[in-house]
């Protein structure tokens, strides 16, 4: 939890928006600070380098992506089923492509920046979508193998939020809710609270 007075998560908000708007190449300090509408020099008192600055964008993402997911989680019926587990998801994915886009754009703008940091790259790539949450959710509905599956999800996850995002625009929500419900009910077959 920041403590008051700290600009962090305020500057990192910013710092996603300049990655949204522009892409990594135009992700400076000096304009995280003209966006922010900050002080020039404040957001290099906190973060020193642009590495520094990426790392705390991706851990920014990723704390939203949790609070977003545990809001939507603590909302949903128990028990858990497949069909709720699909709505759950498939709201998620659709929050991404519209309330937080520009995370979800800024993620792929840094694609190209932590190729050649592999943990930073595998932080990045995990930061939308979580495998332990997911992996609890199949837990609940009693999958053979919840973190191989959860994996499979976020993947899947990642490509149906890519075309989202960059497609022509022609897929509807309900066609994002079936694609995950098939896949649930896959990963859940045979457990009888998963059906509908």
């Amino acid at each position: 939890m920041p403590r008051p007075g700290d600009r962090r998560p305020l500057i990192t908000d910013h710092a996603i928006a300049v990655l949204a708007d522009g892409g990594a190449r135009v992700l400076t300090h000096q304009a995280v600070d003209r966006h922010a509408g900050l002080a020039a020099g404040s957001t290099s008192y906190y973060f020193r380098t642009r590495q520094a600055l990426v790392e705390a964008v991706v851990e920014r993402i990723r704390h939203h992506s949790r609070a977003a997911f545990e809001d939507a989680r603590s909302q949903a019926e128990e028990p858990v089923t497949v069909e709720g587990a699909a709505e759950l998801i498939a709201g998620q994915l659709g929050h991404l492509a519209d309330g937080r886009r520009d995370q979800a754009l800024a993620v792929f703008a840094l694609l190209g920046e932590v190729r050649e940091h592999r943990e930073l790259r595998q932080s990045l790539m995990r930061c939308l979508f979580s495998v332990e949450l997911a992996a609890g959710l199949f837990r609940s509905l009693g999958s053979d193998s919840p973190q191989a599956d959860a994996a499979d999800l976020v993947d899947l996850l990642t490509g149906r939020l890519v075309g989202m995002l960059f497609g022509d625009g022609d897929l509807l929500p309900e066609q994002v809710r079936e694609t995950v419900a098939r896949f649930v009910r896959r990963c859940a077959g045979g457990y009888a609270g998963a059906t509908t």
